[in-house]
């Protein structure tokens, strides 16, 4: 019995060593907390292992729901190319997740907008950083809140824009659309859901609408009172004005499997309204919503499992290949 448990600890420690070695990201973290639009964010501050005096940072806007700082480590892979390129990052956990105060479904877009602003100025005035080299990458929602972020700080020094979304409404329909045609269901159940989600809307355009919703769906009521505030104030937001706001480079990342977003909707629009001069556009055809590879967005559980042993091997190189080629190409980046 005793030899039986020595060769299980001898055939253990080299995979326990693996996963060690695998999941040490190149990168140093340390706690952060600022007061921003408002409320007191809890958050994290990623620096280069081998930062220059005063490196650029990057300010991560959240796609939806209740993100912690990390969106539970999701981001550690991005994090790890920005911080080889020079770069640290400041992301913080919205308000209500974590240790931040307040209700991040209490908030509009321009209420996201300028919590952003705000943490670009305190950056800018903590004084570790390069204040000219403050630049923003954002995602999927974060789409309705960049624009007016450039309209609030029209020097901010570059955007990242991954997989944003133009008109609330729409991509909602195309969301309802794209995920159950991907799932397999026939054209009488995607009409059967459109038309509910056409009701629901209605309903959503009525001050006691929710009372109507909760009376319809009974104990089978999806949305929570908060989430449907939420949605109610934001769903008229639509980025294609704002988008004139950029007056600093613009990187576009696409993924052309994205079930949530339009992608050829988002980027034939960012090519009309931003100058050619601003707007670079990478598509990688075979990436998601998130850039990660078709097995992981068709069986979302196995990201944990493959991620425990090979946790850059979820997302597309590709994807953290062109950050790291956009950010070098910038007057901040390592590659000037």
């Amino acid at each position: 019995m005793r030899r039986i448990g020595l060769c299980l600890v001898a055939l253990l420690l080299p995979v326990l060593g693996w996963v060690i070695y695998v999941n040490d990201f190149r990168f140093v973290t340390e706690p952060v907390v600022v007061t921003a639009g408002g409320n007191r964010l809890t958050g994290t501050l990623v620096l280069p292992e081998h930062a220059p005096v005063k490196p650029g940072v990057v300010v991560f806007v959240h796609g939806d729901g209740p993100a912690n700082a990390s969106r539970d480590e999701g981001y550690y892979g991005i994090w790890e190319t920005m911080a080889q390129q020079g770069y640290a990052v400041l992301s913080f956990d919205k308000p209500g997740v974590g240790g931040s105060g307040g209700n991040w479904l209490h908030q509009t877009m321009a209420d996201r907008a300028r919590e952003t602003a705000d943490i670009i100025d305190w950056a800018r005035r903590d004084g570790r950083f390069d204040a000219r080299c403050v630049g923003l990458w954002g995602t999927s929602q974060a789409g309705w809140v960049m624009p007016e972020v450039a309209r609030l700080r029209p020097d901010i020094a570059f955007t990242l824009a991954v997989a944003p979304a133009i008109n609330w409404l729409r991509q909602g329909r195309y969301n309802t659309r794209a995920a159950m045609a991907a799932a397999g269901d026939d054209e009488a159940s995607i009409a059967a859901r459109e038309a509910h989600w056409r009701h629901i809307q209605t309903l959503l355009e009525q001050p006691d609408g929710y009372e109507q919703y909760r009376r319809e769906s009974g104990a089978a009521a999806a949305l929570s009172a908060d989430r449907w505030r939420f949605i109610r104030a934001n769903m008229a937001s639509d980025a294609t004005a704002g988008l004139r706001h950029f007056a600093t480079p613009v990187h576009l990342i696409l993924g052309g499997r994205d079930v949530n977003v339009d992608a050829d909707e988002t980027e034939r629009v960012y090519r009309q309204t931003i100058p050619a001069s601003l707007l670079t556009v990478r598509r990688i055809d075979e990436a998601d919503h998130v850039m990660v590879k078709p097995l992981f967005a068709r069986h979302p559980w196995l990201i944990n499992v493959v991620g425990l042993f090979a946790p850059r091997s979820v997302q597309y190189d590709a994807y953290r290949q062109d950050v790291a080629a956009f950010l070098a190409a910038q007057p901040c980046g390592r590659g000037r």
